[in-house]
């Protein structure tokens, strides 16, 4: 608590000052919590219906098993029944932090959008994870799983110019755009993925479909 004593030869002017340093101290950081629980259409990750009234957030590391589960296995059906029918805005928001395949696929999200083809990479990038890790049973921890040239394999394969998005993976020139995304979510106290906010609440539950779908319908 802030708290001073005047002195009664002090000006006016300056105890209105002093007034107004105290409640600039105390005001809410407003555009931290605003632009952490809000979908942001402007984003090339975002899609779905501006007006729909279920906000849907993704934190989520490329490199992270359970971040491949919920895109592979949850996301699809949401986006039949939830933002292809104008009730479920959803933005996916990138973090790197598992391993160095998580910088090369977070730097590859951003280069991908470049060429407008952000989501195909994404479903092609989880598609190879989720394989990885729950088929070969392979460990982002312990094992590599991605490498700079899988990213490269990933992004032909779904239809990227090659050599545009080799060049820019190569440069280098996305890593502050991975960087900051992913500072951005540990200051808003993102510190695991998937983080997933449903109209600006975090989701604690089950990572499952039925608990998903059920919170959504909750807020329709």
């Amino acid at each position: 608590m802030f708290s001073f004593i005047a002195d009664k030869k002090m000006p006016i002017i300056g105890i209105m000052l002093v007034l107004g340093f105290i409640i600039l101290a105390i005001q809410p950081k407003s555009d931290m919590t605003n632009s952490f629980t809000i979908v942001s259409m402007d984003s090339p990750m975002a899609r779905g219906d501006k007006d729909a009234p279920v906000s849907l957030i993704q934190y989520s590391d490329f490199l992270c098993p359970s971040c491949a589960y919920f895109s592979t296995q949850i996301m699809p059906v949401i986006e039949e029944k939830y933002i292809k029918t104008g009730k479920v805005k959803f933005e996916f928001r990138p973090m790197a932090f598992i391993a160095d395949g998580s910088n090369q696929s977070g730097m590859g999200g951003y280069c991908a959008i470049d060429q407008d083809k952000f989501w195909a990479y994404h479903d092609g990038v989880y598609k190879v994870v989720a394989d990885k890790v729950f088929n070969q049973k392979l460990d982002p921890k312990t094992d590599i799983i991605l490498t700079a040239n899988d990213v490269k394999v990933i992004s032909s394969g779904v239809g990227l110019d090659s050599k545009t998005f080799n060049d820019c993976l190569d440069s280098n020139t996305k890593s502050s755009s991975i960087i900051n995304s992913t500072k951005a979510a540990n200051r808003n106290g993102v510190t695991g993925t998937p983080y997933i906010m449903i109209n600006g609440q975090q989701y604690q539950g089950d990572m499952s479909l039925t608990s998903i779908e059920a919170l959504i319908k909750a807020q329709l």
